[in-house]
């Protein structure tokens, strides 16, 4: 059964994070369940800065491999914690959204919230804001 301290306590983040008072996480996640290489994933994933993006390579290159790029993109689809570990901050090489777990509507809903824009593009990414 989940702690609810610990509920409470992520629900109010996330609450603050959505008013836009809140750009890092402070809730413990655990990713133990998880393979190394994923955990290594995520913790790559979870240091990119609020409203700014990297790509799934990179991230591969920093648990890793940096040829593992659909994998990590596979880690990332298994994160437990979406937006806690900013999973929606990580993009194609090509600058295109690539996936999201829960969906491309919500991965550019999160992206605008964090870049204080009304929309994000739907289809490449800009190269400057890479």
């Amino acid at each position: 059964m989940p702690d609810r301290r610990r509920c409470d306590r992520l629900l109010a983040e996330l609450d603050e994070y959505f008013a836009g008072r809140r750009r890092r996480f402070e809730v413990e996640v655990d990713l133990s369940p998880l393979t190394p290489f994923q955990r290594r994933v995520l913790t790559a994933t979870a240091r990119v800065a609020y409203g700014e993006v990297t790509t799934y390579r990179d991230v591969a290159r920093k648990a890793g491999n940096e040829q593992a790029s659909r994998a990590a993109g596979g880690a990332l689809g298994a994160n437990p914690i979406p937006i806690v570990v900013p999973c929606h901050r990580i993009v194609a090489t090509d600058g295109s959204l690539g996936g999201y777990a829960g969906g491309l509507a919500a991965k550019r809903r999160l992206l605008a919230l964090e870049r204080g824009q009304g929309e994000v593009p739907a289809g490449v990414w800009p190269p400057a804001r890479r």
